[in-house]
């Protein structure tokens, strides 16, 4: 699996034993926080804020809608006029998982403009996903920061969110409970 720029902590899994004689099936696993489709909480920009096991899970499901947006610099103009009040989270869609596991991916991919990153930080959202690496560019910060401010979480390096319907859904996205930690992986599901 592909890690963001700069970590090098790749996933590995090792076998410690399989089976065989009297033997089972049993491995280790070992990985960076942000790695794969992950949830940033406050703390990971917001110093004081919760960590994992201290982190509320119901502000990790709740109501949620898929809106297309274009690739690029995403602003506020891609939600004009909807609304948001029955929402606990926003998911962009922007096609930039087709890049996934290529080197293309880490690059230039999709954004929030830090208006936008206004405007969900005031909708009362649980928090913001989307089909790239990180809510901004590399090595900017700016929507990250706004978005902690408030209290939301990012969902990043979704997938297969063409596949879900234009109405709402319950969004699930449970991270581990990592001690300490700023971010976990999550498997990402909508029940439909």
């Amino acid at each position: 699996m592909d890690v963001y720029p700069g970590d090098e902590t790749a996933p590995a899994i090792e076998r410690l034993s399989d089976h065989g004689d009297g033997q089972h099936r049993s491995s280790a696993f070992g990985m960076g926080c942000h790695t794969g489709t992950h949830i940033d909480l406050p703390l990971h920009f917001k110093a004081g804020e919760p960590a994992l096991e201290d982190y509320p899970l119901a502000r990790c499901f709740g109501r949620a809608r898929v809106f297309t947006v274009p690739q690029g610099r995403i602003t506020a103009t891609a939600l004009d006029g909807i609304d948001l009040s029955d929402l606990d989270f926003v998911l962009l869609r922007t096609g930039w998982e087709r890049h996934w596991g290529t080197p293309r991916y880490y690059r230039d991919w999709p954004w929030l403009d830090p208006g936008l990153a206004d405007l969900l930080a005031c909708a009362g959202l649980c928090g913001v996903g989307l089909d790239s690496p990180s809510v901004d560019q590399l090595d900017v910060h700016a929507s990250h920061e706004k978005l902690a401010a408030a209290g939301l979480i990012n969902v990043e390096n979704l997938a297969n969110l063409g596949r879900l319907p234009d109405e709402s859904f319950l969004f699930v996205a449970m991270p581990l409970k990592l001690e300490g930690a700023e971010a976990s992986p999550v498997r990402a599901v909508a029940l439909i």
